[in-house]
This record gives C-alpha cells, structure tokens and sequence, in this order.
C-alpha cells in the first residue's frame, strides 16, 4: 500500500532525537511523517535516565557558575581519549545551550538538583549535568503533547507500530521508505527529506557481535533497537564506522547468565559516593586495579581487560555489618538476604568455600586477601589505593558478581555537520540525514561514558534538523 502524500519530512523513529526534529519541523510549517516500529512514541526514554550536558545554559547562570562551550568541549575530549568525532562534539556543545534553554521554554521538569556534578561517569570540571525529576519518561511527557498538537493540525502523521524496512530511491536518490505494519501490510510513503533517527541495534544480538565484536552482556535496551535504520543504510553504501569503541559499566549485577541478561540491581562502585572497604578480583582470584582510583575511565577499562570483562566483590562479616550499604538500586523487588537466594551473590564460613561457591582458584583468592591485609596494615597498597578501613579477615565471607557490559552502542553511521548519512566514498547520500543512536555513541563519547553527550547530541540533532537544516 502506497502513500499518494509526499510528505516534506519523514522521521524515521519517535525517539530522542526523532521527537524534536518532527516538532521542529512541524512548527516551520512541514508537512511531516513519522514512522515508530513501537506502540508508543519514545524509544530508549523509555529505559534511559536522559541525562544531559550544557555549558552556558541560563540555569547556570541563575546559580552563578560560568562555563562555557569551550571548556564543554574540553571535557568531552579529554574524558573520551580524543576518540570522539571532534567536529561532531564540537557542533553538539555550542548548541546544547539553546537545546536546554529550549527545553526550559517548553516547560522542561528539570530536577532542582540540576545543574550538578555527576561522578557515575568521568566527572566534568564544572557543574553542567541535568536530568528530569522522572528521567527519560520526563521528555516523554514534554514532547508529548506538543506532537499531539501538530498530529491535530494535521501536520504530522503519526504511524506506529510500523517497522521501517528500507528506503525508495530514484536516479541514486532517497524518496521515501517502505515499511511493514502489524497486521503484515506493507506500506510506502514518499519524502522530500529522510530523517533516520531510529536508534542503535542493542536488541540485535548477531549485529551487535558483528559491528562491535564483542559479547551483549546486559539487556537494558529498548526491544525495538534492532539496527533496521542502519542495516537499510548500510544497504545504500552507507558508512558504519566506531564499532572498534566500546564503554563498559562497573555497577551492574545481572539477573542471570544468559546473555543478555536483563538487569537485576546496581552495586555503588562510585567512590565518590561511597569508599570502597571491599576488594575487587577477577575470574583468576587476583586484584586488577585499586577500588578507590577516582578516574573511573581508569576503573572501567581495567574491568574491561579482564577475563569475561567480569569481577567479583569480596569482603568479610565485620564490612557487610559496618560499612554502608553497597546496593545502590534494584531493577527488580529487593531481596531481603540475597545471599542466599541471588544467582550473583556467594557466602561462605572460610575464604576456601567462598572460593569454590564462585569457582575461584582459592590459593589466589587467598593470597589476595592477605596482600590487601598486609596493605592495611602497613598502610601501603599495591595499586595505591587509599581508603582501606579494615581487613578482610572475620567470616563469614560474601562476594557479589558483578558483570562489566555496555549500555550503548558505539557503532553508526558516518555523517557530516550538516547530518547527512556519508557514503563509504565520504560523500552524502542524497536526502538522507541522520541523529541519534543511529550515528553511534562513539562519534560524541568515543571509548568512554561523557555525562550527557548521547541525549544532548541526539536533542541537538533533531532539534537543528526540524529547525534549520532541512529544507523543502
């Protein structure tokens, strides 16, 4: 079934960055489309904490802190290795101001805490952190209505539960997309301009080893994150580049070990936010970095050299009564004593039975413990941590598996500063243009996790693209 509208804007995806482009579009007065394979319009909203980052925004100013897109785009580089796409950062923090000033205009629910420093990614130099009070759902609930209005002008049109399969093209040109309904109907719309704000490919298990080479631990995605908008690209001769970056996260345990598993709790590895008294072993019993290294690049890419980018938190009796608390969140309905009941947590009343409870070699686990002990009391640790309050000495003795896994996928599309999708030839595909996950997390955070530099950009992006980039 075929479209007779030639619609001035398809969006490809009512997600992050999809959202804005169409309400931005809309309101130039573009007659637009937009194609959502989900029943419900916000993609990883859904499931994403939606933080975002901004230097010079007038909530800083309110508070006093002066910042700016230069020192923004410092932060970016160094935290990401000089691994993101310059250009592409460097676009993303001069807007991201008027993106959170805009979003204010709308009557964004900013948390109050907002603008902060946040020390669960590497820390930026200034406080220029923001989130909504309900997370993703918060710019859910603000772009909602503002597309039911343009949907009741009948300025956009709004198919969901529509799966995008590919493009039409004509003379090397994009002119539409073809997609595939609930029901199996197949229909086709035709478009002056493509945006392709579909998403990564987190629920592609095969893709995901492809482009990133790597396993999908965690399942922490949205399901409709298949790779449709880049594998129909792809089919075009676009460019997929930075599936070699990847990021990895130290506070995750998982429900169970069938990969991907979905999420069970969150541990607080933050030292920041809490010291550790625990150490942390891998798969062969031994230390691999100190728990208290306050760069948590540092902390990451450690974890993620181990074997099956996994750890183990160990500890005694005396620190599980006297130190604080060490679960942060849980994704599912607490368990009163998770050691006895959790497929990640281990108890026993000697450090031998701890080890084979975990299937650690107990001699190196052992020998370990009394490195870290004689660190503790010598006052002197092998890998310079500081904060060491007591020794693991007094059962019964607890470990907690903790699984390293990325929540994003770095790998995309290539695009240029104005958005459009490059060719392997680095030249635009004709109407074609890009923002979001889509592009891959690598091009504005490289190899690490930048506070706010997935959602801003992706705002951004959409945002530029409805307002001033696309023309018709």
């Amino acid at each position: 079934m075929a479209s007779s509208v030639v619609y001035d804007v398809i969006v490809v995806g009512a997600g992050t960055a999809g959202l804005p482009a169409a309400i931005c579009a809309a309101a130039r007065g573009a007659k637009v489309l937009v194609v959502e394979a989900a029943a419900d319009i916000g993609g990883t909203l859904h499931w994403s904490s939606a933080q975002m980052s901004a230097a010079g925004t007038r909530r800083q100013k309110a508070r006093g802190i002066d910042d700016t897109a230069d020192l923004h785009y410092a932060d970016v580089m160094r935290i990401s290795n000089g691994n993101a796409n310059a250009s592409l950062a460097r676009k993303a923090v001069d807007e991201a101001a008027v993106t959170l000033d805009w979003l204010d205009d709308l009557g964004f629910d900013f948390d109050p805490v907002c603008p902060t420093i946040f020390y669960g990614h590497q820390a930026y130099g200034k406080p220029r952190t923001y989130w909504g009070r309900d997370q993703g759902f918060s710019l859910i609930a603000l772009f909602r209505p503002l597309l039911d209005e343009h949907i009741k002008a009948g300025r956009v049109t709004l198919w969901l539960n529509t799966r995008f399969q590919s493009f039409v093209t004509e003379n090397a040109k994009v002119v539409g997309i073809q997609a595939l309904r609930s029901d199996g109907t197949v229909v086709t719309a035709h478009g002056k301009n493509i945006a392709l704000t579909s998403g990564g490919y987190a629920a592609n298990t095969e893709l995901y080893k492809e482009i990133q080479n790597r396993t999908q631990y965690q399942k922490a995605f949205c399901p409709t994150a298949r790779g449709d908008g880049l594998l129909a690209a792809r089919a075009l001769g676009a460019n997929v580049i930075n599936g070699h970056l990847y990021t990895i996260s130290t506070l995750t345990v998982l429900k169970d070990d069938a990969f991907p598993s979905p999420l069970s709790l969150r541990v607080n590895t933050i030292p920041q936010n809490r010291l550790p008294w625990e150490i942390w072993v891998n798969d062969h019993g031994e230390r691999f970095v100190a728990e208290d290294e306050p760069i948590i690049d540092k902390r990451e890419k450690a974890l993620e050299a181990q074997p099956h980018k996994r750890m183990w938190i160990v500890f005694d009796d005396v620190i599980r009564r006297e130190s604080p608390d060490i679960i942060m969140a849980w994704f599912e309905p607490p368990m009163a004593d998770p050691y006895s009941t959790h497929k990640a947590f281990y108890k026993g009343d000697t450090l031998e039975e701890l080890a084979q409870a975990c299937g650690l070699p107990s001699a190196a686990l052992a020998a370990s413990v009394v490195d870290f002990n004689a660190g503790v009391e010598a006052g002197t640790d092998r890998f310079g941590r500081k904060h060491s309050p007591k020794k693991i000495a007094q059962g019964p003795f607890y470990a907690i598996r903790q699984q390293g896994g990325a929540l994003s996928t770095t790998g995309g599309l290539a695009i240029d500063t104005d958005l459009r999708v490059l060719d392997r030839n680095q030249q635009p595909i004709p109407n074609l243009y890009a923002a979001g996950e889509v592009i891959g997390a690598g091009q504005t955070m490289g190899d690490a996790a930048v506070g706010g530099m997935m959602v801003t950009p992706a705002l951004t992006f959409g945002r530029l693209l409805g307002q001033t980039i696309l023309q018709w």
